[in-house]
């Protein structure tokens, strides 16, 4: 039941986390500043539209973390974001 619960779609929280994890994996920094308090006391999300967005092709791409990397790894913002040394 607890399984079922955390990856019904009425509850999006479980795939936001993912998300925003994942992009702070790559870029150091995540959608939501707190990764660990996604409640009331954590704070909002500072691209919110974008979480939405990653998290719906998530959960569409059939929650596959490795399509979720590529996406991130392709896109022209994780392109722009390297420094060159």
């Amino acid at each position: 039941q607890l399984a079922d619960w955390l990856a019904a779609d009425a509850n999006p929280l479980t795939s936001r986390v993912i998300v925003n994890r994942i992009w702070q994996h790559h870029f150091g920094r995540g959608i939501v500043n707190t990764p660990s308090n996604f409640g009331v006391s954590g704070e909002k999300p500072n691209h919110p539209e974008l979480l939405d967005w990653l998290t719906h092709q998530f959960v569409d791409g059939g929650w596959s973390i490795k399509k979720l990397h590529r996406q991130i790894m392709l896109s022209k913002t994780y392109q722009v974001s390297s420094d060159i040394n």
